[in-house]
């Protein structure tokens, strides 16, 4: 995602398009500092900015997954590919490979 051209939508803003039904979709992906909330209302995509300016980035799913049900988002999307959490080994570049064993 090229977060440098996208919409950003204020924290205040996207509470009035929630509660107006406005919203259709919403995933977490991956943004150049973290995770990013995308939200569609109409044929409009748009980032979560931040209240201060700027967007808004998540270290964790949970910070999102959280930040998205207070806003009444109990179902979105999520896309982490090019994301490493801050929990995984340090040195990966991507997630260990799990051999299936069965």
């Amino acid at each position: 995602m090229l977060t440098t051209t996208v919409s950003v939508v204020a924290p205040k803003i996207l509470k009035e398009l929630v509660a107006a039904g406005s919203v259709s979709s919403a995933r977490v992906e991956s943004g150049d500092k973290g995770l990013v909330i995308v939200v569609r209302a109409g044929m409009n995509e748009r980032v979560l900015g931040a209240a201060r300016g700027g967007l808004r980035y998540f270290q964790s799913l949970d910070g999102a997954a959280s930040v998205l049900q207070s806003y009444g988002i109990m179902r979105f999307d999520v896309n982490t590919e090019h994301w490493v959490p801050k929990t995984m080994i340090r040195g990966y570049k991507q997630a260990p490979i799990v051999e299936d064993t069965e």
